[in-house]
């Protein structure tokens, strides 16, 4: 009994080791990046929620999908000024555009716009807290690195981000 154990044990590692060397199990939280002359852009893919609950300052806010089969699309970015002295960068919803698989575009959601006071708790190491937006000031070597919402039906699948400021910089998503 014990050794058809340990066989099924051996058998099992030995498919998840091919699965994994193969490609067939791809870790969600892999960073992709697309590079300019000036800055090196990073995007994880997005993530699909019905909501965000975060803290800023010991105040608990709630980020929720407002459309009718609308999901968030969660997206951690990081924006690294390479060669310039210092740079100054604006985001908004003019500058990043996030693209799905079948064509269509969506703009971030400004979060100060459209985040509500909230009495819920906020998950552990709160995730969603850091957001990019608004203007920064990067010198050379640094970086800004946080979260973008958007707001998308609810079975899109993405193809890449375009970011424009400084720059234009795309990054692209496995297919």
């Amino acid at each position: 009994m014990k050794t058809n154990i340990c066989v099924w044990y051996f058998f099992l590692v030995l498919i998840l080791t091919a699965g994994v060397a193969s490609g067939c199990i791809r870790s969600l939280d892999k960073e992709y990046g697309g590079k300019g002359e000036i800055l090196s852009i990073g995007a994880y893919e997005p993530k699909l929620v019905d909501e965000v609950i975060y803290s800023v300052q010991e105040q608990n806010y709630v980020i929720a999908a407002q459309g009718e089969g609308s999901k968030l699309a969660v997206l951690r970015a990081r924006a690294v000024n390479l060669t310039s002295t210092q740079i100054i960068l604006f985001v908004d919803e003019t500058v990043i555009t996030l693209n799905s698989k079948d064509g269509v575009a969506f703009k971030p959601l400004n979060p100060d716009m459209i985040s509500v006071l909230t009495t819920e708790d906020v998950p552990e190491n709160n995730p969603y807290g850091a957001h990019i937006w608004g203007q920064f000031r990067l010198k050379k070597g640094f970086e800004i690195d946080g979260w973008l919402f958007f707001e998308v039906p609810k079975d899109t699948e993405f193809s890449d981000i375009v970011w424009e400021s400084v720059e234009f910089v795309r990054v692209i998503y496995p297919r």
